[in-house]
C-alpha cells in the first residue's frame, strides 16, 4: 500500500505534530506501508532532524510563504492534484491552514481515498480562543465539506473524538482513534543515567495554550517550600510572548531558579530529560501530549493538567499526577511528587516499558493499516455523503 501524507510543516519548532508525523512514518513501515510526505520547504537542519526520526521516506518539499503551521504552498496543492491518483490513500494532517485544507479538498475532488487528521482543532476550546470569527467562517466554507467527504477521520484519542461531536457531523463508521507511537524504545539501551539535579522540566512550544503563566506563578510557592528545586523551560516561541514570560518570572522574583533553555533536540533533549526529577505540562488544551510521553519513556513522573489528553493514561498507569492547572494546584503537585521517592523510582523503572507496551510502532502500524484499508472500501465514501 502507498500512502501520501500531507503536512502543514515538518519544522522542529512545530512541535508535537512534526514528531507524531515522523512516528506514523516509522509505524507504517512496520506494517509494510510505503510512505511519501509532502510539506512546505524548510531549512536543512529541520529536514535532517525529521529524517533522523522518521527514517527513510520519500520526502517532497515545495516552495511556500509563511512559517510553521501557517505556511502556504500553492505548488504543493497543485502537485497533490496531479499525484493523488498514484497513491492508495492521501492522509492530510491538520485543519485551518491553506496547505492542509486545500490539499484535502483537491484529493477529495480527484476521488482519492482521503483521511483527515484534525489535530484536536474540532474542540470547543479551539473555536473559542483566537481568531474565533475567522475559524467559524473557514470551517463552514471549507473544512465542514472536507470532513463530510473524507473516507476516514483520524483522531489521536477517544476524548478528541468526543470533543468533535458538537459540530453535528456524522463520523460513524469513519472515525479511527490511533495515537502517535513512541519511538523512544530505540533509546532504551543507551538511555542516559539519571542524575536528578532537582529540575522540574517543561518541554514544548512556548505558546499561550501551554498555560506557562500558571506554572511560572506556581513557582514562588514551590520555592518557598523546596528551595533546592529548579525550573527549566525548554522550547521556542514568538519572541514577544517569550519576553512576556521572562518578565513574569522577574516580577515574581524567581529568575535565579528559572532557566529558559530555548529549543533542544536529539541528544540535548535526552540529556535534559535525564537531569530532571519530573516533567510538567499544564496546558489549557492538548490533543495528545507527546512531550509527556517522551518524559515517561525517559523514566520521569509527569504532572499534567486535566486538559492534556494523555492524562487518562498517566492516571491509569500511576505515572504521575493530574491537576486542574491552577498555580496552587500545580505547586502542590510539584511538591508532592518531589518528595515521593516511591513514585520517582517506580516511573524510572517502569515508565519505558509501559510506554512501549501501549504505543509501540508495530501496534500503531497495524491500526494505521486497518484505517487505510477501511478508507479504500467503496462503501466508505458513499456512507460519508
Amino acid at each position: 500500500m502507498k500512502v501520501l501524507h500531507v503536512a502543514p510543516s515538518i519544522e522542529q519548532s512545530y512541535g508535537g505534530p512534526t514528531q507524531s508525523l515522523a512516528g506514523y512514518a516509522v509505524a507504517s513501515r512496520t506494517a509494510g506501508i510505503d510512505v511519501s510526505i509532502a510539506a512546505p520547504r524548510c531549512g536543512p537542519e529541520d529536514v535532517d532532524a525529521f529524517t533522523n526520526t522518521a527514517g527513510s521516506v520519500d520526502l517532497r518539499l515545495f516552495p511556500s510563504f509563511g512559517a510553521g503551521g501557517f505556511a502556504t504552498s500553492a505548488p504543493l496543492v497543485r502537485w497533490v492534484k496531479q499525484a493523488a491518483a498514484n497513491y492508495d490513500v492521501v492522509h492530510v494532517h491538520g485543519l485551518f491552514n491553506p496547505t492542509s485544507s486545500f490539499s484535502a479538498a483537491t484529493a477529495i475532488t480527484a476521488n482519492a481515498p482521503t483521511v483527515i487528521r484534525p489535530f484536536g482543532t474540532l474542540s470547543r476550546y479551539t473555536f473559542e480562543h483566537r481568531r474565533t470569527a475567522l475559524k467559524s467562517v473557514w470551517f463552514n466554507r471549507v473544512e465542514r465539506q472536507n470532513l463530510r467527504s473524507a473516507r476516514a477521520i483520524h483522531f489521536t484519542t477517544d476524548r478528541e473524538l468526543e470533543e468533535a461531536a458538537w459540530h453535528g457531523l456524522d463520523f460513524s463508521g469513519r472515525s479511527h482513534v490511533i495515537p502517535p507511537p513512541s519511538l523512544d524504545e530505540r533509546l532504551l539501551e543507551s538511555r542516559e543515567p539519571r542524575s536528578d539535579d532537582g529540575i522540574v522540566l517543561f518541554i514544548g512550544r512556548l505558546n499561550p495554550i501551554k498555560n506557562l503563566e500558571a506554572l511560572i506563578d506556581a513557582w514562588p510557592i514551590v520555592r518557598s517550600r523546596a528551595s533546592d528545586l529548579l525550573l527549566e523551560i525548554v522550547g521556542d516561541g514568538d519572541p514577544a510572548y517569550v519576553s512576556k514570560l521572562r518578565q513574569r518570572v522577574q516580577r515574581n522574583g524567581t529568575d535565579s531558579s528559572v532557566v529558559f533553555r530555548g529549543f533542544l533536540g536529539g541528544e540535548n533533549k535526552q540529556r535534559a530529560l535525564s537531569r530532571a526529577r519530573m516533567f510538567v505540562l499544564p496546558s489549557h488544551h492538548e490533543n495528545f501530549g507527546i512531550a509527556a510521553l517522551e518524559a515517561v519513556s525517559a523514566g520521569l513522573p509527569v504532572i499534567l493538567s486535566r486538559h492534556v489528553q494523555l492524562a487518562d493514561f498517566v492516571e491509569r498507569e500511576r505515572l504521575g499526577r493530574i491537576t486542574d492547572g491552577s498555580p496552587p494546584a500545580l505547586a502542590e503537585s510539584i511538591l508532592t511528587v518531589a518528595r515521593d521517592d516511591s513514585l520517582i523510582e517506580s516511573v524510572w523503572s517502569r515508565g519505558p516499558q509501559v510506554v512501549s507496551a501501549n504505543f509501540s510502532p508495530a501496534a500503531i502500524g497495524q491500526l494505521l493499516s486497518q484505517m487505510y484499508l477501511a478508507a479504500t472500501e467503496p462503501s466508505a465514501y458513499s456512507a460519508s455523503i
